[in-house]
């Protein structure tokens, strides 16, 4: 059986081009969350949402992170440091992080009642 050496080069070119992973202007090319998903989140109680910037090695890389959420009526977020607290004591909000238009998968917040402080609750 007789190959050619063209065909092993256009193979070899066509995966390089398919696998172009999505970067923005400073080579950045994924979003790792640092935080623990789902995140449980108690009434009156804030949590720090972490993610980190990596380029194509999967170094960190310096990098302005955005958080975004659509489900303003039940968290309170901040976009720059990733602060977020709950509205409601009951539920589930999606958050996102977001380096230009890359985005970061979602990250489950679960709303909880807040705490009953042990000197309040009731005797069994």
């Amino acid at each position: 059986m007789r190959t050619s050496l063209f065909a092993p080069a256009a193979l070899l070119l066509g995966l390089l081009g398919c696998s172009a992973l999505p970067a923005d202007s400073d080579g950045i090319v994924a979003l790792e969350i640092r935080t623990q998903s789902p995140v449980s989140l108690p009434l009156g109680q804030q949590v720090i949402l972490r993610a980190r910037a990596l380029d194509i090695n999967g170094d960190s890389v310096p990098a302005l992170i955005r958080w975004r959420t659509a489900d303003t009526a039940l968290v309170v977020l901040d976009s720059l440091s990733g602060i977020i607290e709950g509205r409601l004591a009951a539920g589930q909000a999606r958050v996102q992080a977001a380096v230009g238009t890359l985005r970061s998968d979602l990250i489950v917040i679960t709303l909880l009642p807040a705490p009953v402080p042990p000197g309040l609750r009731t005797p069994r």
